[in-house]
């Protein structure tokens, strides 16, 4: 679900914040590049916006998620919480505005995404392994690659992903297309879907 609604995340945010990514740092450092070069400074402004949202929003779950894993918190994935709200808080926006913002709030729903998904990378590393990647696939696909030449060992876990990522980005071009307005609603709802999963499973160990 996680991995679905990054793929879902990113092609709305670049069919409809501006054309740059909420998790992809790689390509967006490379558009801030492109605006400082001058060929297109807004586009790099924008990469701009979402790196440093998506830095914010890593760090508050990473610490998160980190205080719970040093049990200092009731569960080490409330850091789904934080991501959900600015996910819902996003959908709220977007149907407040009838999915035509403005350009400042263009902008600042994007860094809200981007924060939204920096959350969820980062607390994904801290509370299940840096190995389970939802977003950023290039180093999980090159280990993958690399395992299977050296060691002949291949990961079918790295094309599942990749698969649902694309599928979830597919699904959310399709729903941007046939009902824009509706189109944050996918990653907010499988995000809000992964939490209860979680917390449902954590009660039934809780009550065995």
């Amino acid at each position: 679900m996680l991995t679905f609604s990054a793929g879902a995340v990113n092609a709305w945010g670049f069919l409809s914040l501006g054309g740059v990514f909420t998790s992809v740092v790689t390509a967006n450092s490379a558009l801030i590049g492109v605006g400082l070069g001058g060929a297109d400074p807004t586009l790099g402004g924008l990469a701009a916006v979402a790196v440093l949202c998506y830095v914010l929003g890593a760090a508050a779950a990473g610490r998160a998620a980190g205080h719970a894993h040093r049990g200092r918190r009731p569960h080490r994935t409330d850091f789904l919480l934080l991501e959900l709200l600015l996910l819902w808080a996003v959908v709220g926006w977007w149907l407040a505005v009838d999915g035509d913002p403005s350009g400042g709030e263009r902008t600042a729903i994007l860094g809200t995404v981007a924060a939204a998904m920096g959350c969820q990378n980062a607390g994904v590393r801290v509370a299940m392994g840096a190995q389970l990647p939802t977003a950023y696939l290039t180093g999980l696909l090159t280990g993958a690659v690399t395992d299977a030449v050296t060691d002949r060992r291949v990961q079918w876990r790295v094309p599942v992903t990749m698969t649902l990522l694309i599928a979830g980005a597919a699904a959310a071009t399709l729903l941007e297309r046939l009902l824009p307005q509706a189109a944050p609603l996918l990653p907010a709802l499988l995000v809000t879907a992964a939490w209860l999963t979680v917390h449902a499973r954590t009660g039934v160990r809780r009550a065995s």
